[in-house]
């Protein structure tokens, strides 16, 4: 009887000549199949997990609450009798955001020029690139109309060279408008940033993480609105009335867009249900960030009152705070874990092997 002949019966327990060994009722081929699942490429993850700080989660955080004050502030300039205190506030909100965030990211990247170097190009493949530039646009933009809003309300001086020229020279309803699609394109962008990785967690979700983002980044700038107007006691009361109903409707496309991604993700989503992460991801997104203040703006818990709206405008932003943590860490998680790389990649192989056997 030859080698492989003795190979393949698998006789006396010897391994074959490709390494496995014969099948017995004490080392079945199940056995071996999960051991080398288990120990496979020695349990080294195939792909590296991004190495993002708590600046990276803190500056998605802003960015969408910066896109959403914008588009707040957007629909209130055209509004025939909008509330001028609710469109300071947006407009005041955007550009604070539009400081910090860069700000933030520059810090995380280690030094400037590495941002700047971001900016030699633009390409409109890298959401990288865009991204950078699209922030970079906004936050100009944005200054230009808080400058135009602080000579309106006298904080550049009531009659002076720059507070006129304010006035004068910068059309704020233009450029509220032209900066429009590049607010909302930093909304979404804060989701497409993740997707656009072989992250497994992040790239599952292809469809709706950019949707999920902005979604979370408006309800977050509705919160934000209402917090500010409830502590400076501003606005007039059917701009707190409209204010509670807005950010209803968010938090309700918001929930249905994290299950959606939920779903999506599949068991590719587990890290967020794991021990280190369900409490704040179910516990602190999902029942406090959306379920909780739901039910305090809908009445639930009593009948309306400021400091209820207050609360549940503070339970939001700690809610939207903690997904974004909750996202970047998950996703670190699933880079970590080789199973779910390959898992994940099995599909793409399995169909390019099928479209190429003729």
């Amino acid at each position: 009887m030859s080698d492989a002949t003795q190979d393949t019966l698998g006789l006396q327990g010897e391994p074959g000549r490709n390494g496995s060994s014969a099948e017995t009722s004490h080392h079945t081929k199940e056995d071996e199949k999960r051991q080398q699942k288990e120990s496979g490429y020695y349990g080294i993850p195939p792909i590296k997990k991004p190495h993002w700080t708590w600046q990276v989660p803190l500056y998605l955080w802003l960015g969408g609450i910066g896109a959403g004050s914008h588009l707040i502030a957007t629909l209130v300039r055209f509004m025939k009798d909008g509330d001028p205190a609710l469109l300071r506030a947006s407009r005041y909100t955007t550009l604070v955001t539009m400081i910090l965030s860069p700000i933030l990211l520059i810090w995380d990247l280690g030094r400037p020029e590495r941002f700047l170097n971001m900016l030699r190009i633009v390409k409109l493949r890298s959401p990288m690139s865009t991204g950078s530039w699209s922030i970079s646009i906004f936050g100009a933009m944005s200054g230009l109309i808080a400058t135009h809003q602080a000579a309106e309300d006298g904080l550049l001086g009531r009659d002076n060279l720059v507070a006129r020229a304010a006035k004068r020279f910068i059309p704020d309803r233009v450029l509220t408008v032209v900066t429009l699609p590049f607010g909302l394109y930093v909304g979404a962008y804060t989701g497409i940033l993740l997707i656009a990785t072989s992250v497994p967690m992040w790239a599952k979700n292809w469809m709706l993480m950019g949707p999920t983002f902005l979604s979370s980044g408006f309800s977050n700038a509705l919160s934000a609105m209402s917090l500010i107007l409830n502590l400076g006691r501003w606005g007039e009361h059917r701009t707190h009335s409209m204010l509670r109903r807005a950010e209803k409707a968010t938090l309700v496309i918001e929930a249905a867009l994290v299950l959606g991604s939920l779903y999506k993700m599949g068991r590719w989503g587990s890290p967020l249900r794991s021990r280190r992460l369900a409490p704040t991801f179910f516990g602190g997104s999902l029942l406090g960030g959306i379920l909780v203040p739901f039910a305090l703006l809908s009445g639930l818990f009593g009948e309306q009152s400021r400091k209820k709206s207050m609360l549940a405008s503070a339970l939001v932003l700690v809610g939207g705070l903690l997904f974004r943590f909750d996202m970047v860490l998950g996703g670190k998680m699933s880079a970590d874990d080789p199973e779910a790389t390959f898992t994940f990649a099995q599909p793409e192989r399995d169909s390019g092997e099928r479209g190429t056997t003729p």
